[in-house]
């Protein structure tokens, strides 16, 4: 009887927990500081009076920083690029996507970009001294799909050639103008706005699962993941359209399939944490 007691004290007890304090919702590392407030805040302030309860925004500048934090319960909903999601999923089964942004397409996947600058012919470098800027290991545009780019268009190895992290896209697509690095891994519609620039597009992968946000449910209650997925995928297209720039083209249910090409290139390539120069 003690012990049924116990349980039942337990179960009330964390769901006190789950609910106690405000939601934590975070963004990846792919905008900067005040990007962050510019992008997300509509959406963030739309929730918070939807659900009736407050919502605080919490950044970090590195990937492996925010799924730290997911993982410590730190964070209840956040904002993931496909890769660093099955990153983090594959450590922690309570991470959960539930929405999927959808691009200015209107397609719920998006794709990467192999680029150089337009003026630049590459052919005449010698392949032991081609530069590659990438944005973050753990970046779904970053070493994994360039190295797979880099292979089908030049059928030459990553790992043979001088690469470095850079931080976000934009540094990356920046880098590749001012002719610090001769190529560049980054997001296709990233690449697009560069294109004023002289950036220009070798080629690109096919399409990968979009953005997605990310429920923890270690720290939010069934009943109220629900409530969040009804309220977004019913927000009208004059509220959402408002909202920042990679989040305002509508939304739909995650489809977990999509993920799998992408669960295969984790499980056949080791990703290195730092450059090779």
């Amino acid at each position: 009887m003690m012990r049924h007691f116990l349980r039942l004290f337990l179960i009330f007890s964390l769901g006190l927990c789950l609910e106690a304090r405000s939601l934590v919702f975070a963004p990846i590392p792919f905008f900067n500081a005040n990007k962050v407030l510019e992008d997300f805040f509509p959406m963030v302030n739309y929730l918070e009076h939807a659900l009736d309860e407050n919502i605080t925004i919490h950044y970090e500048k590195k990937y492996d920083d925010l799924i730290a934090a997911f993982k410590a319960n730190q964070v209840d909903i956040a904002y993931f690029g496909p890769l660093p999601f099955l990153t983090l999923q594959k450590s922690f089964p309570y991470a959960l996507p539930i929405i999927t942004f959808h691009e200015s397409d209107g397609k719920n996947g998006y794709r990467c970009a192999l680029v150089k600058f337009g003026g630049d012919t590459l052919v005449n470098i010698p392949q032991r001294e081609l530069k590659v800027a990438l944005t973050q290991p753990l970046s779904t545009c970053g070493y994994t799909n360039t190295k797979n780019l880099i292979e089908s268009s030049f059928h030459l190895n990553l790992d043979t050639l001088l690469y470095r992290y850079v931080g976000t896209h934009d540094e990356v697509a920046l880098s590749v103008v001012r002719g610090e690095f001769h190529m560049g891994g980054i997001k296709e519609s990233i690449a697009h706005e560069y294109a004023s620039l002289g950036l220009e597009i070798i080629d690109t992968t096919p399409l990968i699962p979009g953005f997605s946000l990310v429920v923890n449910t270690q720290t939010i209650s069934a009943e109220k993941i629900a409530k969040i997925k009804s309220i977004l995928l019913s927000t009208p297209k004059e509220v959402y359209e408002k909202w920042g720039k990679d989040i305002n083209y509508g939304m739909s249910e995650t489809n977990t399939d999509m993920f799998q090409n992408l669960k295969r290139d984790m499980e056949t390539m080791n990703v290195p944490l730092s450059g090779s120069f």
